[in-house]
């Protein structure tokens, strides 16, 4: 594991790097579909935003509440019923922008110690707060990776 001054530090760059990712891009590549059962860029931009969401809660719990229970949620059924298929990329971005400059904030406000809490989840069991920083620091780039590849099969077609 990485000290928590660089997962945080990680943390904060994802959203320059989604930043990054979505440059220049235009609505018409945002809804392209890259293969059959894949999201586009504009379902992944919401479903980063909206993950940002679970992500600031579960994270606040951890840091105010003694080892709570956190609550997982279904991504699929999320995209299917919040819209994503025609949420705007670039609002999405703003969301997520709000959301992690918010968390980030919090985060680095914190004394060390507080990132040996605990959380426990019912598929992912007990984790640090510190595991799930590193963890939502990786989620981004995960995407970020998506979206390049996602453009690049857009100029390929």
């Amino acid at each position: 594991m990485a000290s928590h001054t660089e997962a945080v530090a990680e943390f904060r760059r994802g959203l320059a790097a989604l930043e990054s990712a979505l440059e220049d891009v235009i609505p018409e590549e945002t809804a392209f579909v890259p293969a059959p059962g894949k999201w586009n860029i504009r379902q992944l931009a919401r479903h980063i935003a909206d993950t940002e969401i679970v992500v600031g809660m579960r994270m606040r719990q951890i840091i105010a509440e003694d080892n709570p229970s956190l609550i997982p949620f279904d991504q699929e059924k999320w995209a299917a019923n919040l819209g994503y298929e025609n949420a705007d990329a670039f609002d999405s971005l703003s969301r997520f922008r709000s959301l992690r400059e918010d968390t980030t904030r919090l985060l680095e406000s914190l004394p060390p110690h507080a990132f040996d809490r605990t959380g426990n989840h019912p598929e992912r069991g007990v984790k640090l707060l510190l595991e799930w920083v590193e963890l939502f620091g990786r989620h981004v780039y995960t995407h970020v990776a998506q979206i390049r590849g996602f453009r690049e099969a857009w100029k390929n077609r």
